[in-house]
């Protein structure tokens, strides 16, 4: 009997097929056992044709690192994709795999995989009489990693049951653990298996073989090609559980009943394993890794060059220099799923996020933000907003993929969206993130160009070319007599958008101000800083409440930077510009205690803290800042 693997059609191209590789792992031994990447054949000879094949070549080649070139290739390859994609009803072709309608219940799916008009069912037809003879008996295995291949395992499912009766068919999955997923005979198949626990399966092919599997500790990798990918090279998603990847040492265990993380020595000879394969990259995405784990993982990735993405929970984060090491065993990106809220206040909860993040950003590492597909609460709303507002430290998100079988949300939340930032003219086009296709394609980019460039690449809006964020900033130095006035309200806005200034005052401060400074992209301002008059009545608030007399001073403020070019050293050029411009004019900067960020431009700059002091109008802590060798006889406040 043979033994048939298959990674059904209607994925993504840019993988290679961990989930046939890991089923076929667990029957190591029983021949003739074939793995069959029938998703790869399906995108290369029915969707990569024509342009689109010289597009693919684009991405399999160096073309694929430049963006203007992956960006043209990918606009070839979507031309292609919408004209052979299927009806709207049953979904639309991908980079991911297709995407199926999100109301679409089992039930529908099974009716579309019957029906004649599905794109794949003439493909998968004539490729499975090719590999089964009529009245050959078989085993075949529907692995299926991406909700898009239920319909491709469906179709053949159904094909097989028609015109080879004798085939015994099981649909395999990790998705099969999930309520309301198939777990027993169907239309299309005899069997669904999770390998979650593999001893079911290795019981099913026992018992129509006669053989025993082995105790393999390794992928089967004898029958899978890792060429022909849409990328550059391979990269491979991998769940790093007992029983899952790696078949127990013992081949009559039938497995565990819950998912156990393989310890880190072995998971790091599994990723040696698969690098020393030509594997690029490897996803170990699909399972949350706890911070203990992660802790003794860290040195047992020593030394490796392989680039990793990981699974984590910013509620169980890792220590800073947990992720540190981690960074230089290999991880470039992480997946991180949010909090759920709790209870607990949002601005606490958003607080521990961020520094969390910010730890694993100064490492160079990419923080991908897993989303919840639903709520209408506060703390739902609170989390898009800190993810709009946060480019620099949340880089990019996603909602998780459901399956046919998935509860549908009750109440989408829509998309992230710094709602501080909605008055301010928008920036032209979006960043290049999500042009790439997918983890792996970002992986490799991360990979190729670190963190800081790929987070600062933007694409224009007419899709096909991408500018680097701060890398032609224009700045501007003017009196606001020669300002024109929509400039100076967009000014005001971008300031507002801060949080740090109330309305009351700004406009007229910013009319009356000595200098005005702001820098310019694309025909946006990213980013602003004054020289401002002190008015009478804020130079008697001051004396009042901190004892110095600050007339004849002039204040710098109004620093205000849009989110997505923090980090790029606009801040200080602006703040070096207005100084070199202060025409010897005494200077001070006040700011709250709690602006952070503030206080380490102003320290960057030469500034020191000459003065704290409470302020009854805001009740916090407000600070004055000066030049280092201004007045030395106020000293300065350690």
């Amino acid at each position: 009997m043979q033994i048939l693997v298959v990674n059904p059609p209607l994925g993504g191209p840019a993988a290679a097929p961990c989930a046939a590789l890991r089923a076929a792992s667990f029957l190591s031994g029983m021949e003739p056992l074939t793995v069959w990447d029938a998703n790869l054949d399906f995108w290369n000879q029915r969707l990569l044709t024509g342009a689109a094949a010289e597009a693919a070549g684009v991405w399999r080649g160096d073309g694929f690192y430049d963006p203007a070139s992956y960006l043209s290739a990918r606009q070839a390859l979507e031309e292609r994709l919408a004209q052979a994609g299927p009806e709207p009803a049953q979904g639309t072709y991908g980079f991911a795999g297709l995407k199926l309608p999100v109301m679409l219940t089992l039930e529908s799916l099974l009716a579309q995989a019957g029906d004649e008009r599905n794109p794949s069912g003439a493909w998968s037809a004539e490729s499975l009489s090719q590999r089964l003879p009529e009245g050959q008996k078989a085993l075949v295995l529907l692995c299926l990693e991406t909700p898009g291949q239920c319909l491709g395992a469906a179709v053949m499912g159904l094909w097989l049951k028609r015109h080879r009766p004798e085939a015994v068919v099981a649909l395999v999955g990790d998705c099969l653990e999930q309520a309301g997923a198939p777990s027993g005979p169907g239309p299309a198949w005899d069997h669904a298996l999770s390998p979650m626990d593999p001893g079911p399966l290795r019981v099913l092919a026992s018992s129509l073989t006669g053989l025993t599997p082995g105790s393999g500790c390794s992928l089967e990798w004898s029958s899978i090609s890792l060429q022909g990918f849409l990328s550059p090279a391979p990269v491979m998603s991998l769940r790093p559980v007992v029983g899952m990847d790696l078949v127990r040492e013992d081949p009559r265990d039938p497995g565990l009943a819950a998912p156990r993380l393989l310890e880190g020595h072995r998971l790091a000879g599994l990723i040696g394993q698969m690098a020393e394969r030509g594997v690029a990259g490897v996803l170990l995405t699909s399972q949350e890794m706890p911070a203990a784990y992660l802790e003794k993982l860290a040195p047992e990735l020593e030394g490796n060059r392989t680039p990793l993405a990981l699974a984590a929970s910013l509620e169980d984060p890792p220590s800073p220099q947990a992720l540190a090491a981690l960074a230089r065993g290999g991880l470039r990106l992480i997946h991180w799923s949010a909090p759920s809220g709790g209870g607990l206040e949002s601005d606490s909860l958003l607080a521990a996020m961020n520094n969390v993040l910010v730890s694993a950003s100064r490492t160079g590492l990419w923080n991908h933000l897993k989303l919840p597909m639903e709520g209408s609460d506060s703390w739902a709303q609170a989390l898009l907003d800190f993810t709009g507002s946060n480019p620099q430290v949340v880089h990019s998100w996603f909602r998780p993929t459901p399956w046919p079988w998935s509860p549908r949300p009750i109440s989408y939340i829509g998309e992230p969206r710094a709602e501080a930032y909605r008055q301010v003219a928008p920036l032209p086009g979006g960043p290049l993130w999500r042009k790439l296709a997918g983890p792996a394609h970002l992986l490799l980019f991360l990979e190729r160009h670190g963190c800081d460039t790929v987070r600062h690449w933007r694409v224009r809006s007419e899709g096909g070319s991408v500018f680097r964020l701060g890398e032609n900033l224009s700045y501007v130095y003017a009196e606001p007599k020669d300002m024109a006035p929509d400039v100076l309200e967009e000014i005001a806005l971008l300031v507002l958008a801060a949080g740090k200034v109330k309305p009351q005052w700004l406009r007229y401060n910013l009319a009356n101000a000595y200098l005005v400074a702001y820098a310019t992209e694309e025909g946006v301002i990213a980013g602003t800083d004054t020289l401002k008059r002190l008015r009478p009545e804020y130079l008697e608030h001051i004396k009042e409440q901190s004892g110095l007399d600050l007339t004849g001073y002039t204040e710098r403020g109004y620093v205000s930077i849009r989110p997505e070019y923090r980090g790029t050293g606009m801040g200080n050029a602006l703040v070096q510009g207005i100084i070199a411009r202060a025409g010897g004019r005494k200077m001070v900067i006040i700011t709250g205690e709690d602006n952070l960020a503030g206080q380490k431009l102003l320290a960057r700059n030469n500034q020191r803290r000459v003065r704290t002091y409470f302020s009854n109008r805001l009740n916090k802590p407000m600070q004055i800042w000066m030049p280092q060798e201004q007045d030395p006889e106020l000293g300065e406040e350690k």
